[in-house]
């Protein structure tokens, strides 16, 4: 018998990625394995959101399939190591999938959502993990989601 975790998983995970594929144009063959192993993983960040929340709230599950299967068509196997195995590209990789869930907030006229998640975009220009590369994707971020909708 599943874990609750899986069954919610299998139940909603389809649906997400026929999202992705329709209307962000991202194709992923994701398990609910790799999903939770991902989730459940070490991370270099402390602000690590578990699993369970993930799966609670569509906008937050999303952003996670999305990045994953970002970093599953760069090459990385997915699971519990892929953060950490992944470093240099899991910021690339997250503020795109954080382009998708605030595009699908606004979409969903989510306002709450994307304060939230502004408030974490501002951070990450105080993170000493950031690559400078990144610091004007966060900005370009910050400017077509908080400026105008917040």
């Amino acid at each position: 018998m599943p874990s609750p975790l899986r069954a919610r998983c299998e139940e909603i995970l389809g649906d997400v990625l026929g999202l992705l594929s329709s209307t962000y144009g991202i194709d992923c063959d994701l398990s609910c394995e790799e999903l939770l192993g991902y989730l459940s993983g070490p991370t270099y960040e402390k602000d690590a959101i578990g699993a369970e929340e993930v799966l609670s709230d569509e906008l937050l599950l999303l952003h996670e399939v999305a990045e994953t299967c970002i970093l599953k068509s760069m090459g990385y196997r997915i699971g519990r190591d892929t953060v950490v195995e992944s470093r240099q590209h899991t910021y690339s990789a997250h503020l795109r999938a954080m382009d998708i869930e605030l595009s699908e907030a606004l979409k969903r006229k989510n306002p709450k959502h994307i304060r939230r998640r502004c408030k974490d975009l501002n951070s990450y220009l105080y993170d000493p993990y950031l690559p400078s590369n990144l610091v004007d994707k966060v900005h370009e971020l910050i400017f077509k989601y908080c400026w105008f909708h917040t």
